[in-house]
């Protein structure tokens, strides 16, 4: 819409996609922060002015996401001087906070996990020449590995930051590994090969 001042009141009809960074350190519970900028490359502030009517987003509109919560939505003006040119470049820059929403994650995330957990303690309960131990382990290993992969196609892409969740699973997997070299390495039901009695008898002479 141009008013007869020479102003143009530009509302755009359409969907803008933009990059965020992704910080997935406390997936599910994470916030992120997008930032979008919209201005002129091509004309400087001298020639085509870009500024907002309001510092707060209209929400009027707004459809509510099922995996995102819009906590805050703000706009600031801003005038950029660049080392090739001495006019103003003003853009106006969109900054988004949003929270992710962890009933979905919690059922299907967080709690197969915890549930996990305990049987992977419930392994050490177990009595030491018992041949169950060893099958759990295995067994609670498995669906760990299995989880692992589920996880990693539900979580964004990014080697910026590991998730602490991620961590959890990577231990509870090595203590799946600890109930292992005691049925491998038993030397009342295996023996030693020949060539480690020979180099046994080396070392000890």
């Amino acid at each position: 819409m141009l008013e007869p001042s020479g102003n143009v009141f530009w509302p755009p009809p359409t969907k803008f996609r933009s990059t965020c960074p992704v910080d997935v350190t406390y997936f599910p519970f994470d916030d992120q922060t997008c930032i979008m900028k919209m201005g002129s490359w091509i004309y400087d502030g001298l020639q085509v002015d870009v500024m907002n009517r309001t510092s707060e987003v209209d929400l009027s509109n707004y459809v509510p996401n099922g995996e995102w919560e819009l906590l805050d939505a703000r706009i600031v003006r801003n005038v950029v001087y660049y080392s090739c040119c001495s006019e103003p470049f003003p853009d106006v820059t969109i900054t988004l906070v949003i929270r992710r929403k962890t009933l979905y994650y919690m059922y299907n995330v967080v709690m197969p996990c915890m549930m996990m957990s305990v049987l992977t303690l419930l392994v050490f309960c177990l009595p030491p020449d018992s041949g169950e131990k060893i099958a759990l382990g295995v067994t609670v290993l498995l669906a760990f590995s299995v989880f692992m992969l589920a996880i990693a196609e539900k979580m964004p892409e990014t080697s910026e930051s590991i998730p602490l969740l991620g961590r959890r699973i990577m231990v509870l997997i090595f203590e799946c590994y600890s109930i292992v070299p005691p049925f491998t390495t038993s030397p009342s039901q295996h023996t030693a090969p020949l060539q480690m009695e020979w180099l046994d008898g080396i070392w000890e002479n």
